[in-house]
């Protein structure tokens, strides 16, 4: 957990927040806060915000924090202070409760432009454009990039942040059941153009060829071999 204040060059604080992500730190990035917040980012320019980052170990410190801070400073709406805070601090990390999760949801999957299909259509017709490819394919993927591949490495050789995101997908199903059951009537679709995919690949030589080479591998082979005999043992242990 972090809080964090924003000053002007002469170190005046103009805002005062509480964060869960150090990038929400940055006021070069982008941000939804307040409209008279960016104005006055805007104003003093986002590279000569001055940033002080204070780190603490708990939501509830991050929130007495963030309060003291609003109320030491005041708040410019209320004539009290410098700051363009508009609420008084300590009830924006709230997790947010089920209900209103699910509301949201509701929300954004039926005002979703994406359900349209002409928008959907262009969309797409607009991703597969050439111009569009070619920007982000081969050598220039952002990814590829050296400065971008070291910031990934340096970010996941942090050993919190990789048990935290190692946390978030131990335990939890990858697939909903109702997930699983749209994928399978898309394949089950006559319509699926993968329902036929296989014929073109079983009939070019060269990747017919390559298949077989691949099944014949050691580690093929000895793959194949432990899943039949935990299907055998499987088979056989139900039928005792």
């Amino acid at each position: 957990m972090f809080v964090y204040i924003w000053k002007h060059p002469n170190g005046v604080p103009f805002y005062v927040g509480a964060t869960k992500d150090t990038r929400r730190t940055d006021p070069t990035g982008p941000s939804p806060r307040s409209a008279f917040c960016k104005t006055l980012v805007k104003e003093v320019g986002a590279h000569n915000v001055i940033v002080e980052v204070i780190k603490v170990t708990s939501l509830g410190e991050a929130q007495t924090l963030e309060a003291a801070l609003i109320e030491k400073y005041g708040r410019i709406t209320q004539g009290t202070g410098t700051l363009a805070n508009i609420r008084k601090g300590g009830e924006g990390l709230e997790t947010m409760p089920e209900s209103a999760k699910e509301k949201a949801r509701e929300r954004m999957k039926a005002n979703n432009p994406m359900h349209n299909p002409a928008i959907k259509a262009k969309a797409v017709e607009r991703m597969n454009a050439p111009h569009i490819v070619a920007r982000y394919s081969g050598e220039n993927n952002p990814a590829k990039r050296p400065e971008v591949r070291k910031k990934i490495k340096e970010k996941w050789s942090d050993p919190e942040y990789r048990a935290a995101r190692i946390a978030e997908k131990v335990g939890r199903p990858i697939h909903s059941e109702e997930s699983k059951e749209k994928r399978r009537q898309r394949l089950l679709d006559p319509n699926n153009p993968m329902r036929e995919s296989h014929k073109h690949l079983n009939s070019d030589p060269t990747i017919r060829a390559k298949r077989a080479a691949a099944k014949r591998t050691p580690e093929a082979r000895a793959k194949t071999s432990a899943i039949m005999k935990e299907v055998w043992a499987k088979r056989k242990a139900a039928s005792e």
